[in-house]
């Protein structure tokens, strides 16, 4: 998949042979051109959860480098919380992250955001809200969210390329919005089904178990639900810096795995 060239995504090019299919059969039996047609439908719904297929448009979900290396993305934040204590852990491991912020915590902790981009991490866009249900949402809120949260990180010097759309999923309207504002998307390879670091126990285990090259790894870096669970959350997290050393593994940017920039500054 070529980013960045305008060409009509999978979902359109089924869609317009099922539809002249569908119509030819029809005349001889409705009930099959309606199953056709069904089925379609299906494959679209589908698509949105599996958005790695690229069936309704272009989305980077892992590397292409052929090599033992991995990228680390943290989602929801930033959060004075647990930002800083993720920060200082990649610190220790040289590692550099990606931080996929949403509009309304970015603006809340302008001083994070200024030391996470002095460490040498980057920044991509989560939206303004971090909606759940944003891609059930209109075409108008998801453009809003998408560009309020780019509002948001421009008065802070950082233009973000890259869109993560909140919990993975994606619909047909997203990348009209994505191309229209020169943004790309990007998922995930690797994820510990952590709700958001709600189930933060063995977090490490679930990453560790399958991680390989190439892989974009899932995590957040939003408080857990007991403050009790802030250091069990970053013992976690060193487990898997230490366990993706230990497997052969090195941690590098995600631009480095994409071949793309995630983000440019302006001033900071």
């Amino acid at each position: 998949m070529e980013y960045g060239k305008k060409r009509l995504s999978p979902a359109l090019i089924t869609g317009g042979t099922i539809l002249i299919s569908a119509f030819a059969v029809f005349f001889v039996c409705p009930l099959l051109s309606a199953a056709v047609l069904s089925l379609y439908v299906g494959l679209c719904v589908a698509s949105c959860f599996f958005p790695q297929t690229n069936f309704l448009g272009p989305v980077i979900s892992r590397g292409r480098t052929g090599k033992n290396v991995v990228a680390l993305t943290f989602d929801d934040g930033p959060s004075e919380a647990t930002t800083r204590k993720i920060l200082a852990l990649l610190d220790r491991y040289g590692a550099k992250a990606t931080f996929f912020v949403s509009g309304v915590n970015a603006a809340r902790c302008p001083d994070l955001m200024r030391e996470l981009i002095r460490s040498g991490h980057t920044v991509g866009n989560h939206s303004l809200n971090h909606d759940p249900f944003l891609m059930l949402r209109s075409s108008r809120a998801l453009e809003r969210e998408i560009v309020e949260a780019g509002n948001v990180l421009q008065k802070m010097g950082i233009e973000a390329l890259a869109f993560r759309p909140p919990v993975g999923i994606v619909n047909p309207k997203l990348f009209p919005i994505l191309q229209a504002r020169g943004l790309f998307c990007v998922t995930f390879s690797r994820r510990a089904r952590d709700a958001g670091n709600l189930r933060i126990r063995n977090l490490s285990g679930r990453i560790l178990q399958k991680v390989k090259g190439d892989d974009i790894v899932l995590l957040h870096d939003r408080p857990p639900r007991n403050p009790e669970d802030q250091a069990v959350l970053c013992n976690e997290m060193e487990k898997i810096l230490a366990g993706i050393r230990a497997r052969g593994l090195k941690v590098v940017p995600l631009a480095e795995l994409t071949g793309r920039d995630i983000m440019r500054l302006r001033s900071l």
